[in-house]
């Protein structure tokens, strides 16, 4: 999946999550306001840490993922948290469940070797739920069950208890994007006659708004404050200030 959003965190207290959302890809030039966004991003950043996938200087070079942990130090908090089991569930909801089988169909534990008792196979306990697709990993095959977004979201609204997205900052200027020249690709005739006259912030819907905006350092790129708060502490104890990372999440499951 392309990355839409990167996602900053700047504090963690209590049961309040505060970061921004940098918005990177002119297919999504908005800041989601769905409450399930914030749980989403837990979630994401969730399975990173648990996969080994967050780490310093990961991520693109033009914006480097940050954790300020090692990875080893991100899974062993992972492992250790109250609701990790929760999380899995929530995982399952958001992507779909991936299911361990042998080579006749039937189900496996999680170490992919050991058959679960009583035998089935996963089309006779999940039916309708797989989706068709699957395939094998290094640890054993599997198949793929469908999302569930009822579920996602009918656990956002017992976990979320509050989310403020705030307006969208460094939004340029159509005088910036107008006067702007780029030595490498200049304009072509016509390109800014439309704009040259026009005042104030630039539409974010806009190609030459993206055209300027690709030439800014992640610093200085497109981004909105964000406030979160949950109902429990700990579905925010895998998380901590200094995180970032991209993400292709848009608040819909």
């Amino acid at each position: 999946m392309t990355d839409l959003f990167a996602v900053s965190i700047d504090s963690v207290e209590g049961r309040t999550l505060r970061g921004r959302v940098h918005i990177i890809n002119p297919d999504a030039p908005f800041v989601p306001q769905e409450a399930s966004f914030p749980l989403i991003l837990l979630v994401d950043a969730w399975w990173l840490l648990d996969e080994g996938y967050l780490a310093e200087g990961y991520g693109m070079p033009d914006r480097e993922d940050r954790y300020p942990l090692s990875p080893e130090r991100g899974k062993e908090i992972v492992d250790g948290m109250r609701l990790k089991d929760e999380f899995r569930e929530l995982f399952d909801a958001l992507l779909g469940k991936k299911v361990r089988v042998g080579e006749d169909g039937c189900l496996l534990a999680d170490d992919g070797k050991t058959v679960l008792t009583p035998r089935r196979t996963a089309k006779a306990v999940y039916g309708e739920q797989l989706t068709g697709g699957g395939g094998q990993d290094q640890i054993s095959r599997y198949v793929m069950t469908e999302r569930n977004p009822e579920e996602f979201y009918r656990r956002t609204a017992e976990i979320v208890t509050s989310y403020e997205p705030g307006r969208i900052r460094n939004v340029p200027l159509w005088s910036e994007i107008a006067a702007f020249e780029d030595p490498d690709e200049p304009w072509e005739e016509g390109d800014v006659d439309e704009i040259a006259d026009l005042e104030g912030a630039a539409d974010l819907s806009d190609w030459r708004t993206w055209v300027f905006a690709g030439t800014r350092r992640f610093g200085e790129s497109l981004y909105a404050d964000f406030t979160a708060t949950v109902r429990d502490p700990a579905y925010l104890e895998h998380m901590v200030g200094g995180m970032r990372w991209s993400t292709a999440h848009t608040g819909r499951v």
